[in-house]
C-alpha cells in the first residue's frame, strides 16, 4: 500500500480511533515492512510533540530538522507500542485467560485483539489478552491475576494487558494501583507508559498517566523506571516517588511522597478530565451577545460594557461545560475534574470535610456529585456519589460522609477525580468552582 495509506491509519492509531481492523493490518505492516516501521515511529515522535509542546508547530519543526529520529531515545517511546502489536497479534487467538474483572464501578469495555468487545457493569468475568477502557468519566475496575497479583484502574483510563516473559501491562491513560505478589526474576511484571517503563518483582505502586507524563509512587518494595525519551533509569523504593516527562531537559528525581492533603481547589482549566472548558473572557462576549440581542447592551457600548465585566471577576475564572457520554443504557451530561494529574501531595478525605461547588444550570435539574476514591494500603476503589436538586446559579455544599456506595462512605478514601453529571441535555449544566474544604 501506498505511505499515504499507512499515514492515514497511524494518525488515527494515535488519535485513539482506529478500528480493530485498521489496528490489526498496522500490526501485521509494521513486523513486515521496515519503511512502515520507520514512519510510525517518525510520526508518533511528531504527534508526541504537538502533544507535548506549548509551541507545537514550531516544536515539529525542529524535529524534522534534527538528525534521523531512530538514532534518539524517542525511538522507545513508538517501539513500546509496537511491540505491543506483536505481543497481541501472537495471543489474540489463544484465548487464553490472563485476569479477573473482579469488581467494576461505572461501565467499562474489553476490546480482544480480534475486535470482540464486551461491556461490564458489574464483576466475575475472565477475559484473555486485550484492552480494558472506561466508558465514563467515574468508572474504575479491579483485576486479578491467578498468582494474587491485583490491579485498579481508575477515571478516564485505557489499559491493555498481555504476557511476555511475564505480565504486562501497557497504561496509555488513568490512575493504576497494583500490588504485585513476589515474580520470578526471568518474569517481571512490566508496565508501560508513553514515557516510561517500569519493572517490579514484588511491590505495591501507584501510577498516573497521560501522552505527556508518568508519575510513579511506591508503598511498598521497590520498582525500577526507565524514560524511554533517553534511557535514563532510577530505582523507586517504598516512601518514595518520580516523574517521568517526554522531555530530558530535567534530570529524573526521586522524592519523598509527602503526608496526605485534607483539602483542595480544582484548578478548573487544568484539572478537567472531561467537559468543555470556557475561559472568562468567553463566557463575558457569549453573555454580551446575549445582551445586545435582547436590547439590554447598546452595540456602540459593548467594548465599555465588556471591559468592566471583566475587570470584575477574579483572573483565570471560567466554567466547564458538561459533554454527553453514552454508557450501554443511557445518555449523560458529564463534567469531571482529576485530582491526582497535577497535585502536589495526595488528598484524603476526612470524616469533618466537605465540597463545595458552584455552578449553574439552565433549568432546574437533578445532578448526581461524586468521587472517585480507592484506599491503596488495601486496594480498595470506590465510585461515590450523592443526589442534589439544583437551579439557576447555584453555590451549595456536600459533606464528605454524605458521599457512599451501596456498601460504605468515602471517608478515609483517597480522591482520583471529582464528576458531576445530569440526565438532562437541556440543563446546560457547567461549574465555576470546586473546592474541599477540611474543618
Amino acid at each position: 500500500m501506498k505511505p499515504e495509506h499507512w499515514e492515514s491509519i497511524i494518525a488515527k492509531h494515535l488519535d485513539g480511533v482506529a478500528t480493530i481492523d485498521e489496528v490489526a493490518d498496522l500490526s501485521a505492516a509494521i513486523e513486515a515492512d521496515e519503511s512502515v516501521r520507520l514512519l510510525y515511529l517518525r510520526m508518533a515522535r511528531v504527534h508526541a510533540a504537538l502533544a507535548t509542546s506549548p509551541t507545537g508547530a514550531g516544536r515539529v519543526v525542529s524535529l524534522l530538522e534534527e538528525r534521523p529520529f531512530w538514532r534518539t531515545g524517542w525511538m522507545k517511546a513508538a517501539a513500546l507500542f509496537v511491540v505491543g502489536f506483536a505481543v497481541f497479534a501472537m495471543l489474540w487467538f489463544g484465548g487464553n485467560s490472563l485476569v479477573v474483572i473482579k469488581d467494576v464501578n461505572g461501565a467499562v469495555r474489553w476490546t480482544r485483539i480480534d475486535g470482540k468487545t464486551r461491556y461490564f457493569d458489574s464483576a466475575g468475568a475472565s477475559v484473555s489478552a486485550g484492552t480494558l477502557e472506561s466508558m465514563t468519566p467515574d468508572s474504575s475496575s479491579t483485576l486479578t491475576f491467578a498468582d494474587g497479583t491485583t490491579v485498579i484502574v481508575s477515571g478516564q483510563f485505557n489499559l491493555m494487558i498481555s504476557k511476555d516473559k511475564g505480565k504486562l501491562l501497557s497504561l496509555r491513560k488513568g490512575v493504576l494501583f497494583a500490588s504485585v505478589v513476589p515474580q520470578a526474576p526471568s518474569q517481571p511484571m512490566r508496565s508501560n507508559t508513553t514515557t516510561a517503563e517500569l519493572t517490579g518483582l514484588g511491590t505495591r505502586f501507584e501510577v498516573i498517566a497521560d501522552q505527556a507524563q508518568t508519575k510513579l509512587s511506591v508503598n511498598q518494595g521497590r520498582v525500577a523506571l526507565q524514560r524511554v525519551s533517553d534511557d535514563t533509569s532510577v530505582e523507586v523504593q517504598a516512601g518514595y516517588q518520580t516523574e517521568a516527562l517526554f522531555t530530558t531537559e530535567a534530570p529524573l528525581q526521586v522524592t519523598a511522597i509527602p503526608n496526605p492533603a485534607r483539602t483542595w481547589t480544582a484548578d478548573l482549566e487544568h484539572d478537567v478530565d472531561h467537559g468543555r472548558w470556557l475561559p472568562v473572557e468567553s463566557l463575558l462576549r457569549i453573555e454580551l451577545g446575549r445582551d445586545i440581542e435582547a436590547g439590554l447592551v447598546q452595540e456602540k457600548n459593548a467594548r465599555e460594557v465588556y471591559a468592566e465585566r471583566l475587570s470584575n471577576v477574579p483572573d483565570g475564572s471560567g466554567a466547564i461545560f458538561a459533554e454527553p457520554v453514552r454508557n450501554q443504557r443511557e445518555t449523560l451530561y458529564f463534567s469531571s475534574l482529576s485530582a491526582k494529574r497535577n497535585a502536589l501531595r495526595p488528598i484524603l478525605l476526612s470524616a469533618e470535610a466537605r465540597f463545595r461547588i458552584q455552578g449553574k444550570v439552565g433549568l432546574p435539574s437533578e445532578i448526581v456529585i461524586g468521587v472517585t476514591a480507592a484506599n491503596p494500603e488495601r486496594l480498595t476503589p470506590g465510585r461515590f456519589s450523592v443526589e442534589r436538586q439544583v437551579e439557576g446559579d447555584f453555590d451549595i455544599e456536600v459533606p464528605v460522609h454524605e458521599l457512599h456506595t451501596a456498601t460504605q462512605r468515602a471517608v478515609g478514601f483517597e480522591l482520583l477525580s471529582w464528576f458531576c453529571f445530569t440526565t438532562q441535555r437541556e440543563a446546560t449544566l457547567a461549574i465555576t468552582g470546586v473546592e474541599l474544604i477540611g474543618n
